[in-house]
């Protein structure tokens, strides 16, 4: 089936899932959605569809929890070079959801860090993807509230067993992770002194003592803690 063929099938579908009166039909819906998801194709019809401005509600909401799970489960599928491509088109994504719809927006933030679970420090250039994220939220500093979220789930994705990475691998992303968390703070102590952002920022902060208090208690939730703790003293200073 051609690609266009493709998306067209996709959207009717989740037409037909969220719209037919008839639970047959529906539940044919249902299971050709989910066998869809396990195709190579998935990769670029989610995309495609994600960056078409004439998706729908539901159908972006689909895509995104496609590609988030595609990223998590099936990126050795794809060939190698094809890190960079994904990376920017995930980031333009990020982008234009920077406002919403919040559940596309999380999907996507949530991709790019199971992204990150994959792909070496260095493969993001110099410092990783924390200092990756440092330079986009300077370059492009409209769409911070979207990178902010990445910024939230990128601890969690460290120890998200979702995401089909080698063992060593997700070894060397915690150390990573826990190397550039001096970047994360600089990153939070800017964003407390803008005012449009304190509301998130908080509500980050107090996200990550909930999740500390009830994590594992292990070196990099213990470095983690201690990161929160020098953000809030910062940002109740600032306040």
């Amino acid at each position: 089936m051609e690609g266009m063929d493709l998306q067209n099938t996709v959207k009717e579908a989740l037409n037909a899932l969220y719209h037919h009166p008839d639970d047959a039909v529906r539940m044919q819906a249902d299971r050709w959605l989910q066998d869809f998801q396990r195709t190579l194709d998935a990769w670029q019809v989610a995309d495609n569809l994600l960056h078409d401005p004439t998706s729908n509600l539901e159908t972006l909401i689909f895509c995104s929890q496609t590609l988030r799970s595609k990223v998590q489960r099936d990126f050795e599928e794809l060939p190698s070079e094809a890190f960079r491509q994904l990376r920017d088109s995930l980031n333009t994504l990020l982008k234009k959801f920077n406002k919403g719809p919040p559940k596309v927006r999380t999907q996507i933030s949530i991709a790019v860090a199971a992204l990150a679970v994959h792909v070496p420090a260095e493969d993001w250039g110099d410092g990783g993807i924390m200092n990756w994220l440092r330079d986009e939220m300077n370059s492009h500093p409209d769409y911070i509230p979207g990178f902010l979220e990445l910024l939230t789930v990128l601890p969690e994705e460290a120890y998200n067993y979702k995401i089909a990475a080698r063992p060593e691998r997700r070894r060397q992303f915690e150390k990573e992770l826990t190397a550039q968390m001096e970047i994360a703070l600089n990153i939070l102590t800017a964003c407390v002194n803008i005012n449009d952002l304190k509301e998130q920022v908080e509500a980050f902060l107090f996200y990550y003592f909930f999740l500390v208090l009830h994590g594992v208690h292990c070196n990099y939730y213990r470095k983690l803690l201690e990161w929160v703790y020098l953000v809030a003293k910062s940002a109740c200073e600032t306040f």
